[in-house]
């Protein structure tokens, strides 16, 4: 997920503010303020970073705030096109520890690329297999569907596992979909709504292992894609695992463009793991 959920928010004297992310030892920057105070803000956020053992920033910025970050110190590691209210988004990192810097599987990574360019498949309309449903998710959804994602990662970047959580996020528009089978909720998957920017995050897809292969995930993304248009959103942009060949092969089927790698982004699945970006503008 993206903003705000399990993050500490910090607020700056210059008076922007930015999320932190302990669990997987990074802050987030959605907004630089203006240029002369720049290096005032990175200033403190390499601070907050060693007080808070967080090793990575992370920038979202504009076409025309990229000079702001020119140096060694930033790192371009992907793109997003419309993130901001149409316009794209440049992705730069510094990373306090550079030992970060660098692929987690380099290998296992290419592999996966490699059967995404060779697939030249497309999602067409299907229906899910005999058995399977799928809904919105509800409040009272919230304790099995803690259990389905405690089950699937060893651990995760926001605290899934808890059902608590799970409410509070579908209060901040989030919107899960669900997939049962014989009354158990087998698959769930949900979308971050990001109204300062009209854009959304594909995320928390996850699936219990005896039922995937059957396009579970994908038939959600279809719902998701349909029910964001219907509210306007101008882009989706999804994080998916670079080790993970299903994840990258279900954004890729949708029409999702890839967009770069995020080194050591994020702690899930027991490591901290580089993801792949990729995102569709919907208008």
């Amino acid at each position: 997920m993206t903003i705000p959920h399990e993050t500490v928010h910090k607020r700056f004297p210059i008076g922007k503010a930015v999320d932190l992310e302990p669990n997987s030892r990074r802050i987030k920057v959605y907004q630089l303020p203006h240029r002369d105070a720049v290096t005032k803000m990175v200033k403190a956020l390499k601070e907050m970073g060693y007080r808070e053992k967080c090793d990575k920033i992370i920038f979202y910025v504009k076409k025309e705030e990229k000079d702001a970050l020119r140096g060694s110190d930033f790192v371009p590691e992907g793109f997003i096109d419309g993130f901001f209210q149409g316009e794209p988004a440049y992705i730069y990192s510094m990373f306090l520890d550079r030992t970060r810097n660098r692929p987690v599987a380099w290998e296992e990574e290419q592999q996966v690329m490699r059967i995404v360019k060779k697939d030249n498949k497309t999602i067409e309309t299907f229906s899910l297999p005999e058995g399977y449903v799928m809904t919105s998710a509800t409040e009272s959804d919230a304790p099995e569907m803690a259990d389905l994602y405690h089950t699937v990662f060893e651990t995760y970047p926001t605290p899934m596992n808890n059902p608590r959580f799970i409410v509070d996020v579908m209060h901040r528009q989030v919107y899960f979909t669900i997939v049962k089978y014989r009354g158990q909720i087998v698959s769930a998957c949900s979308t971050d709504l990001l109204p300062l920017f009209n854009c959304a995050e594909i995320s928390d897809c996850a699936t219990l292992p005896e039922h995937t292969n059957r396009r579970l995930l994908s038939h959600q993304f279809s719902h998701q894609i349909k029910q964001m248009r219907r509210k306007g959103v101008q882009t989706l942009f999804c994080y998916a695992r670079a080790v993970s060949a299903g994840m990258n092969l279900i954004n890729a089927r949708h029409g999702f463009t890839f967009g770069g790698r995020l080194e050591q982004n994020s702690n899930i699945a027991g490591r901290l793991e580089c993801m792949n970006i990729w995102y569709k503008k919907l208008f």
